[in-house]
């Protein structure tokens, strides 16, 4: 495998949005565009408080912090008072990926699940470390409630299953009941990997399954936060894996480097609760105005409970299972506006055509481009 999936997908969406431009003159805005808008930044930057006194030369390794710092940030991720899993500390999600591929391709997993939909990356980066992978979609049924394909899992005999919570750029988080069949698969002695690196505060799905060594969880609490540059990842495991990371982190990431010290220090501290606080109450107004448009052009919905992204879904529109570049084309000269399709993270047939929003843009850009983007869908 030489080519990950769906990138030249995203390159080319890149290279109409360049294409409307030189044609126009006026830039395309990018609704599912992971960086925050200047609204955002600017309130977080006036409120953020970050300890700069750290050590700048040294190497900095996570099996050199304190097991009480460890715990505090394990306890403080699962809002609980004691932790029983281990803590690895990495700086970012997509290295957590990276060490968790290799783990599983070092010990013999012979079959890997990733539920879609997940993140792009993912199933190349499985696929890169030799591991049988396969994807496998949520089932969204008539009611739309997302329900995890329990009995193909079991029927094709995976021996490790990835699961992303929130279900990917939704704000959806799994009912009770799918989070019983997850305990199950655990029972059968499946390796349970959770991706939970866009959770919200208090909403873990990892807290609400029994403490198992058949369960890995990574999380970047700064993510949910929307703030790529100064963030860390925590992987929660037994004490098996986190020996094995801790060898082998050195070998493909190396150390921390200060931005991840920086951010955890932060995380530990009560300015990142007021952080969150500031970001819930920033996404909700926008929220708010997602749902008053949708009011308006009623074709338009989403399922999720706002999270900082969302995925609207249309119920005219044909689902597409590949870039219609025409169709992408054709709505950015109409409305200067562009996303990334739903397709290109794997969700399925059943959602129809549908695209990720971040709801840390700002108010009148989201109100603008999400407006004129349901208007031309009429």
């Amino acid at each position: 495998m030489n080519k990950i999936i769906h990138l030249e997908d995203i390159k080319n969406i890149r290279k109409l949005e360049q294409q409307v431009y030189n044609e126009t003159q006026i830039p395309t805005y990018d609704i599912s565009h992971w960086n925050a808008g200047t609204q955002y930044k600017e309130l977080l930057l006036s409120n953020f408080e970050i300890d700069c006194n750290l050590d700048f030369s040294n190497y900095h390794y996570s099996y050199e912090y304190e097991e009480k710092v460890q715990q505090a940030v394990a306890c403080k991720l699962l809002n609980i008072p004691d932790c029983q899993y281990n803590c690895v500390f990495i700086h970012s999600a997509t290295a957590a990926i990276c060490c968790i591929s290799d783990y599983l391709n070092k010990h013999g997993y012979k079959k890997v699940c990733v539920i879609d939909p997940s993140y792009f990356s993912i199933y190349s980066c499985l696929l890169s470390f030799g591991l049988n992978v396969q994807k496998e979609s949520l089932i969204l049924d008539g009611d739309g409630h997302c329900v995890l394909p329990y009995q193909t899992i079991l029927q094709k005999g995976y021996d490790a299953v990835w699961i992303t919570s929130p279900i990917f750029s939704t704000g959806i988080y799994y009912e009770e009941s799918q989070v019983l069949l997850m305990e199950k698969l655990v029972q059968n002695n499946i390796l349970l990997i959770i991706d939970e690196s866009a959770a919200a505060p208090h909403q873990t799905l990892t807290d609400r399954l029994p403490t198992s060594n058949n369960i890995i969880a990574f999380f970047s609490p700064h993510k949910y936060l929307s703030i790529n540059s100064i963030k860390f990842a925590a992987i929660l495991c037994s004490g098996t894996v986190k020996e094995y990371l801790e060898d082998w982190i050195d070998v493909f990431i190396g150390s921390l480097p200060i931005s991840a010290c920086a951010a955890i220090q932060h995380y530990l501290s009560p300015n990142f609760s007021m952080c969150a606080s500031l970001h819930n109450k920033h996404i909700m107004k926008n929220k708010q105005l997602v749902d008053e448009l949708c009011c308006s052009f009623p074709n338009n919905y989403y399922r999720g409970i706002g999270s900082t992204y969302i995925t609207i879904q249309n119920s005219r529109l044909p689902y597409q299972d590949c870039l219609d570049s025409y169709f992408m084309y054709n709505m950015m000269q109409h409305t200067h506006t562009s996303f990334i399709p739903g397709y290109i993270n794997g969700f399925s047939q059943t959602w129809g055509l549908c695209y990720r929003i971040n709801l840390t843009h700002d108010y009148n850009m989201i109100k603008s481009h999400l407006g004129r983007l349901f208007n031309h869908f009429l």
